[in-house]
């Protein structure tokens, strides 16, 4: 860290030293003076100063000395500073078609509560949709014994593309436009929060790079398996958005031979087990007890695990039609990983062995490994966390958590 540079004005330097300073203790345990000297560079009056400042603005305190632990016996004792998590939360939210889901957490990522809302169906409206939504954010903030004006930014995953400025062209499908009906300005001026609002694959391939699946890989591909599929592509270390955030969706599915559409694992896995129960396919099994409406994907692949002939069959049919859709992705991109994600994935062990089967007929070695992520329905939510922390990281230097100044804001994080 440089203190002094002819070329840099006297806020940019104590910018760079506050940030410094705070990142450094941001994991840590209590620190003292020397501790920030020797891991940053500064001077001695440069650290005192700045942690002073921290102090100010809230994002630190100072702790007991050693000697008050019994450590110290003679001499000056150090002082010892500690960066405050609960000095303020950030919220991870994924607003799927059906329902809603929000995680508070402090500013080191450790969750204080969730809150989910299922929406009145998949047709709601607009105005319901952000009506459940807030009502959901806060019901997860009262959970944690949070007030709302502790909120330092509010990130929200949506199955919709985003652009950069946090919206989502509707004219071409309006089923995005339903999605997405402006989240993130009504974050802001209904509750004052700062509010990002993204692709939910993108926010799932940045919780498998946070906690998961992409930890230390530079090119990964996140596929959302529910519903339908979305991708969220790391390529060369960098999230992939395209122009206007539509990079990872997955409509060009409907051209390929054996694939025909971007439905995911858990709706093929439903509507096909229940067709064949509809016209008596495999007459021996026992999802036949099951009426066709309450047969889910959890269901079948439980079933499949038993040998069960039609969840079998259905199965192997669900994984033949993946493994053309990770050989497109595979031949596309040149990916290192494939992650399957979702709410479905952890049953997903009987497809991927189909996919891994199958694959070697549609790419060349080496192959893509495919593995199965550990975050289950809750992925969407840990990549909006991971991403409203590393806001907050970005734009300490304009919050002051005492006074409350940051200003609300409305965006889409770009890169």
């Amino acid at each position: 860290m440089v203190e002094r540079t002819s070329s840099a004005s006297t806020r940019q330097i104590r910018e760079a030293n506050l940030r410094a300073v705070l990142h450094r203790m941001w994991d840590s345990e209590p620190v003292t003076g020397t501790d920030l000297i020797d891991s940053t560079g500064l001077t001695r009056a440069t650290v005192h100063g700045v942690c002073e400042d921290l102090t100010r603005r809230g994002w630190i305190h100072e702790v007991e000395n050693q000697r008050e632990h019994g450590g110290y016996r003679m001499g000056r004792p150090a002082r010892r500073y500690a960066f405050q998590p609960l000095a303020g939360v950030v919220v991870g939210v994924d607003c799927g078609q059906h329902r809603a889901r929000a995680t508070v957490t402090d500013l080191r990522g450790r969750t204080l509560a969730r809150h989910g809302s299922s929406f009145s169906g998949p047709e709601h409206t607009p105005e319901e949709r952000l009506d459940v939504l807030s009502r959901t954010i806060l019901a997860a903030l009262t959970a944690a014994s949070v007030p709302p004006e502790r909120v330092l930014v509010v990130v929200t995953g949506v199955p919709a593309p985003v652009d950069a400025g946090g919206r989502t062209a509707g004219s071409v499908n309006p089923f995005w436009e339903q999605m997405n009906p402006d989240i993130a300005g009504h974050l802001s001026r209904e509750h004052g929060w700062r509010a990002i609002v993204d692709n939910d694959a993108n926010l799932a391939a940045e919780a498998e790079r946070w906690q998961g699946a992409g930890r230390g890989l530079d090119n990964f591909v996140t596929l959302l398996t529910g519903e339908r599929i979305g991708a969220g592509i790391v390529d060369d270390g960098n999230l992939l958005r395209g122009a206007r955030g539509g990079a990872g969706e997955m409509r060009f599915l409907d051209l390929i031979e054996g694939v025909g559409s971007a439905h995911g694992i858990a709706r093929l896995a439903r509507d096909w087990s229940q067709q064949a129960v509809r016209t008596d396919a495999h007459p021996e099994s026992p999802l036949r007890d099951l009426a066709p409406e309450g047969i889910d994907a959890e269901a079948v692949f439980t079933a499949a695990e038993a040998d069960d002939p039609l969840a079998v069959d259905v199965v192997e049919r669900i994984g033949a039609r993946f493994a053309r859709i990770v050989g497109a992705l595979a031949g596309l991109l040149d990916t290192e990983r494939i992650v399957l994600a979702g709410a479905p994935a952890r049953s997903c062990a009987p497809i991927r062995r189909v996919i891994e089967r199958d694959l070697p007929q549609y790419v060349h070695p080496p192959l893509p490994e495919i593995v199965i992520s550990d975050f289950g329905d809750e992925i969407v939510s840990v990549g909006a966390v991971w991403r409203a922390l590393d806001h907050v990281r970005e734009h300490v230097v304009e919050i002051d958590l005492v006074t409350g100044r940051q200003g609300a804001g409305v965006e889409a994080e770009v890169g």
